[in-house]
């Protein structure tokens, strides 16, 4: 996807924050460690940065990014890390964080799942919803041998969807999105959800309604699958019951699922902070019920939160600019502007 330095350096060293997560939230967070002349530590459990944006979405386009009317999700993780690299943050990947120890100077030591342990001045908890798991037709049974060449989770790549009939269940924004995205490129597109209506964007249903119209592609509503068929390992049919009884059949070599996530905190759960809507309670200053410890992203709650990435990018911002008052206690925090700073650094090189 793109180049990074692995975390190298001795387990011992201390850095002034570790961020603990490396999706959107967590990528911009070290930015803005940059930005406030202060030192930090991405730990990310999967193999890539990037959180579900690069693992489960990297070919779907998102459009409520400031500044970009529309960017896959890809893009916007490397565009992210553009920004951050140049203030060389340390990154340790295929790691998972279990635990943390507050000493009794304020300090913090990070243990991760290998045994290693890493130290800082402060902590931002950057990690999503947690760790994550798509939700199942449990009705269809054990379908593991298939996921990856007929059943799908996620888009990674719409070549695995080329030329293929296509059955899509959901009727959320992921799944309203891939099915206007695949009409593109797939033989044939049907759209299968169990509710009367749907709950993704209001434009994006009236696309696939007008596609529907149109021929395009089939709708069934107050509809789930019930079973299918398959031929040497390969799906070949898929069978419908709506809501009244009415079954019916359809032809399908791809079944995509996207009827959300089950999210787990995981460690985090244990960690004794405190919970709302399985998230990290924080106040104003992104601060959560520890001391020096901060939460941003989908993983915060505070009363009105609005999880979109955009927020968490904003979240990520002031996590980092009120810790500075922890990690440099006395020092008075001064505000210098994006345009003033990246002047200077240039003059300077």
């Amino acid at each position: 996807m793109f180049d990074i330095h692995s975390d190298m350096t001795d387990h011992r060293d201390m850095r002034d924050l570790t961020i603990i997560g490396g999706g959107p939230t967590g990528i911009f967070a070290a930015f803005q460690c940059g930005m406030n002349n202060i030192s930090c530590r991405i730990i990310e459990s999967m193999s890539q940065l990037g959180g579900q944006l690069a693992a489960l979405y990297p070919e779907k386009h998102i459009y409520d990014v400031a500044g970009f009317p529309e960017v896959p999700a890809i893009s916007l993780v490397e565009s992210l890390w553009k920004q951050a690299e140049r203030y060389n943050p340390d990154v340790v990947l295929g790691e998972t964080v279990t635990k943390y120890t507050k000493l009794e100077d304020g300090t913090f030591e990070t243990e991760t799942n290998t045994g290693s342990i890493y130290r800082s001045r402060a902590l931002l908890i950057a990690a999503g919803l947690g760790a994550f798991e798509p939700r199942t037709l449990p009705q269809l049974g054990d379908i593991s041998h298939l996921v990856g060449s007929s059943v799908f989770y996620a888009v990674k790549s719409v070549n695995d969807f080329r030329d293929r009939n296509v059955v899509i269940v959901g009727g959320g924004d992921s799944a309203l999105d891939w099915t206007v995205g695949l009409m593109k490129v797939a033989r044939s597109v049907t759209l299968v959800h169990r509710g009367h209506e749907f709950q993704g964007h209001g434009k994006t249903a009236h696309e696939v309604l007008e596609a529907k119209e149109a021929g395009r592609l089939a709708v069934h509503l107050d509809t789930e699958v019930r079973s299918l068929d398959t031929v040497d390992g390969a799906l070949t049919r898929l069978h419908l019951r709506s809501r009244s009884g009415r079954e019916t059949s359809v032809d399908a070599e791809c079944l995509l699922i996207l009827i959300g996530f089950k999210s787990n905190l995981g460690p985090l759960a244990g960690w004794d902070l405190e919970l709302c809507d399985n998230a990290l309670v924080v106040d104003s200053h992104m601060k959560t019920s520890v001391d020096g410890l901060y939460a941003a992203g989908d993983i915060a709650f505070y009363p009105g939160k609005l999880k979109i990435i955009q927020t968490g990018l904003s979240e990520a911002t002031m996590a980092v600019r009120h810790s500075l008052s922890y990690i440099k206690p006395g020092e008075k925090i001064r505000t210098v502007f994006s345009s003033v700073r990246m002047s200077k650094e240039n003059k300077a090189q």
